[in-house]
Parts: structure tokens; sequence; C-alpha cells
């Protein structure tokens, strides 16, 4: 066969691999092969394209053992098929029902899960970029519809893209700007046969339900409707590129120390901020993706602005407010309060050990903060009523300063103390009350600058 001919054998809407990825003409390829329609109109156009490149292209099977005889049918009709077009190919055997149920997965993502990692293995064992699968037009359509049903924003929307990446390389999608009928039309032109698989008319299936009714509904309405999708999902790919370009602009420009500005998140367009959320929390998340449900709460968390606030989200990540700013962190694990205590204070050293503390009361020539990691609270000794005791702070604790009677848990949040430091300060109370709380205010009248004689409060967070 000359070169005319293998070009003009090839339908004009295949697109060569290599065209999508880059990649030189004669890259391996590896063609994800079920023995249907599609996945075997697109092995002979591989083969076309192979003779013409001068690319190896490599055949792989999963018998997923789901249909007993017939998917062993299907196995050995591919195993034919490979063999007369002289292409290499590989079966897996896997009883994906079992692992289904092992695994608690529906018997659909156990499959997709079982055939890719199978691709991956073998792409990453012969040194195969490419592989390639047959998802045509009708497919685009149906991914489309089915992410409205859910409530899905732009990505959705694009439906299928022309290639992603993949563990052993790149999955590419060379016939899909084909229609089913254009597939099923070149399969008659070319004598190719295939098999069919009785699961595909089970409309238990939401997208075989969508491909039986709903597709066929919009054909009856206009029917370019699969072809317009197709133009739709383009389109609207190129809106999410440049917007996703805009994200990642705001990111590069805003973004410091893996944190952004609460105020610049809810001042940038949406379309920007919720892209740059989704960024920020991909890559604190290892690759996964939000749901636009969490992209609202977390814009509801910047709202509020309150400080040490957090957010938990999928995959033991939080988003947290600290310092006016949002940031994404793995989950610790939740800080709990210490158990009660009160302690009354006497002259010299005392050990709290509820909160690893050590408090040391003394005239203040005495105590000195050696570390400068002491906190040092200094106490006119006339206006102190009672005993000094030391406690945990309590639900409605308040403090007088500046005339007014503060809440003082309110008072920590305001003074931004992380909430670790927070359980760990003890409160300094007379029989008055509280007489201060440490890093963060002292009753009124209580203090004193004069302190070579005052009575001098050392706390160590040991």
């Amino acid at each position: 066969m000359s070169k005319k001919d293998c070009i003009s054998s090839l339908p004009k809407k295949f697109i060569p691999p290599h065209s999508i990825t880059g990649l030189p003409a004669d890259t391996p390829i590896l063609a994800a092969f079920s023995g249907g329609a599609d996945s075997s109109a697109l092995l002979y156009m591989l083969a076309e394209h192979a003779r013409q490149s001068g690319a190896k292209v490599y055949a792989a099977h999963v018998n997923h053992m789901i249909r007993g005889e017939e998917a062993d049918r299907d196995e050995a009709f591919c195993r034919s098929v490979a063999e007369s077009l002289g292409i290499q190919i590989f079966v897996c055997r896997r009883d994906v029902p079992t692992y289904a149920k092992e695994s608690g997965l529906s018997v659909e993502t156990a499959a997709r899960n079982v055939r890719y990692d199978f691709f991956d293995g073998i792409m990453k064992q012969h040194g195969i970029p490419l592989l390639a699968t047959a998802h045509n037009a009708n497919d685009n359509l149906e991914t489309m519809l089915f992410n409205i049903i859910r409530g899905c924003g732009l990505a959705g929307m694009c439906g299928i893209p022309e290639s992603r990446t993949c563990e052993g390389g790149t999955v590419v999608r060379p016939i899909l700007s084909m229609s089913k009928k254009e597939i099923l039309d070149y399969c008659r032109e070319h004598s190719i046969s295939f098999v069919t698989d009785s699961t595909n008319t089970d409309t238990d299936y939401t997208r075989n339900l969508i491909r039986a009714n709903i597709i066929p509904a919009l054909e009856s309405i206009n029917s370019g409707a699969v072809e317009n999708a197709s133009r739709l999902s383009a389109s609207l790919r190129e809106d999410s590129l440049c917007l996703t370009g805009m994200a990642d602009w705001f990111l590069s420009e805003l973004r410091e120390d893996m944190s952004v500005e609460t105020e610049k998140i809810l001042g940038s367009p949406p379309a920007i901020a919720n892209r740059a959320l989704m960024s920020m929390y991909y890559e604190a998340s290892g690759g996964k993706n939000l749901e636009y449900t969490h992209i609202q709460s977390i814009r509801g968390l910047c709202e509020a602005a309150v400080p040490h606030s957090e957010l938990h989200l999928p995959n033991g990540i939080d988003a947290r407010i600290e310092r006016g700013r949002l940031y994404f962190a793995e989950r610790k694990e939740r800080i709990a309060p210490p158990e009660d205590f009160s302690v009354r204070l006497c002259e010299g050293e005392n050990v709290i050990s509820q909160i690893n503390a050590k408090i040391i009361i003394g005239n203040s020539q005495n105590n000195k903060n050696i570390y400068k990691n002491s906190i040092l609270l200094y106490f006119d000794s006339a206006k102190i009523c009672g005993s000094l005791v030391a406690r945990n702070r309590r639900g409605g604790d308040k403090i007088t300063v500046n005339g007014v009677n503060k809440s003082i848990k309110k008072l920590l949040c305001d003074k931004k103390i992380p909430l670790s430091v927070r359980y760990r300060l003890p409160l300094i109370c007379d029989d008055n009350g509280v007489l201060a709380v440490p890093l963060a205010a002292m009753r009124d009248g209580v203090g004193t600058k004069e302190r070579e004689n005052a009575l001098c409060v050392q706390i160590d967070l040991i």
C-alpha cells in the first residue's frame, strides 16, 4: 500500500496521536482494545497510521470476568484481530465483581481501576508513552450530560479532553471528534468486525440510560446534537484554559508562604479566585479536586475571617485563617483543652502538671527571665485580694480592662494567640476574679510600673 493510500484510508476526523502530544510521529502507542466497534475501528486506524509513520502499535485487553462466556468470547476475538494485524496484544483477566465487593467500590469504578492499573503497568514496563482510547463524540456528550446532572462547573461542561496524563505517560483520544454513526460507517466501509457488550443495553447504568434514551431524544430535536456538543466542548475548554491561566497569575502575584490574603480572594472575580482556591487545595492534597460546595464553604470561611478558624475538607486537608490569610494544610490532631485545675500559688516554684508549666512567685528582683522565654507579670501586692490561684480558662470568663468587662476568649482571639498556646496559658486569679491573662491583659488597677517592689509572677511553659 502506498503512502498516499494510507493517508486516504484514514478518516478526516482521525487525529494522529503524535500531533495531540507533540511527540515524534514514530512514538510507540498502546491501544485500549475491548473488541467493540469503537476500539476495533481505532485499532485499524492506528495500524494504518503505524504503516505511515513507523510507530509501533500494541493492544491491551481486559477480561473483567463479569459476563462469563461472553467475556471469554471477547477476549478470544481481540487476540484473533490483533494477530491478524500483526499487533502484539497484552491480556489481563481479573475477577472484577469480587474485587469490587472486597474494596467497597461500584463494579464500574472497580473495572476502570483495573483497566488503567493494567495499562499503566504495560506502559512503564515496555516504555510505551502513549495510551490511545476510543472515546468518541457521543461519549463526550454523555459525559457532559452526566456532569450537568451532578451540578458541575465549567470544567465538567468541557467534557472529555483530547489528552490527559496518566501514571504510564499520556492518554490520547484520536477519534474524539468522530460520532458513533461515523465510526459504524467506517467499520462497514472497511469490513471491520466487532463484538457487542450485552451490558451496554442495561439502562440500570446511568451512562447507558443517557446513551439509549436521552441522546436519541436530543438528536430527534436536532440531528447535529452530537457534533454541536463537540464544538461547545472545545469552546468551553478554551475559556477554561484562559481562566485557569489568570488564576495561576493570581497565585503567582498574591501568594506568600503558601497563603493568600482573604481580602484578595473576596475582592477578585469568583471565576478567578475559585480556581485559585482549587489550585491551592490540589497542591496541598497531592492532586485531589474539590466540589463546588467546598469552594463556597471556603469563601464563607474567608468572609467570616475569624482568627484561628478552620474548615475540614476531604482527604485530610484543612483550610485555616491566620492573621487575615487563608492557608491549606494537612489536618492536625485536634488540640484538646486541659482538664480543669485550680492551684493555690505559694511563694517559690509551683508546678502545674495539667499544662506542663511552672509558675514562680517572688520578689521581682529574684525572678529573672534568663532565656527570655518566661512570661513575667508584675503586680501591686496591695491590690491583690486574698490568695493567688492559677486555673484553666472556663466558659464565660471575663476580665475588666479599660473599664470594660471583656470576654477572655474573644480577647485571646483578638490578640491572635494560637490555639495551641491558649490552652496552656493559666489564668492568674485572686478572690475578686481574674487578675491577669498571660500575653493578653491585666485587670484594671492591679499592675505596677514600680517593678523593684512589685510581686512578680513568672510563668514558664515547659
